[in-house]
């Protein structure tokens, strides 16, 4: 089982250092189209899903038109750690760098480790992926982040700002 662990993580991290092909789209609802999103975030998620294609990263537009990123929670954190690993960095780094100069707002969510309620863990998760992203030059006063009382991804959100 760990060897398994180990070879999916290293084969995640090989594909995260840049490979794609063919996107698939998923529809945030099943069985309903979601109205046309904002074209920049549209891209966007076609380019990452592209990126990121036969990784378990997925890239959805949602009904509102905002894009949701989901990360699975072991290629994020290490049991019971909040410093973000290699995998789930590299799609922190994507997303800043295509949205380090739009007018975008920033939702990060991170769960605790299963059948826990760590949610100061959970918060320190989402608080060192915020910080990931400011690190690449996303401005901090973008972002929400929210810790999740179950899950097992860690999820951003990217939304156009109001305006």
């Amino acid at each position: 089982m760990r060897k398994t662990s180990f070879c999916s993580a290293a084969v995640l991290a090989a594909v995260l250092a840049g490979c794609g092909s063919q996107p698939a789209v998923r529809e945030a609802v099943p069985g309903q189209v979601a109205p046309a999103p904002r074209a920049t975030l549209a891209a966007e998620q076609r380019r990452l899903a592209e990126l990121f294609r036969g990784t378990p990263v997925v890239f959805v537009m949602q009904n509102d038109g905002s894009l949701r990123v989901s990360v699975p929670l072991e290629f994020s954190f290490d049991r019971g750690r909040h410093v973000v690993k290699p995998p789930l960095g590299a799609v922190l780094e994507r997303i800043a760098k295509s949205q380090r100069h739009e007018a975008t707002r920033v939702m990060v969510a991170a769960p605790a480790d299963p059948n826990t309620r760590g949610l100061k863990l959970a918060t320190e998760r989402a608080t060192s992926a915020r910080d990931f992203m400011v690190g690449h030059g996303v401005d901090a006063t973008r972002f929400t982040i929210t810790a999740l009382g179950g899950g097992d991804s860690v999820v951003v959100v990217v939304a156009e700002a109001p305006h």
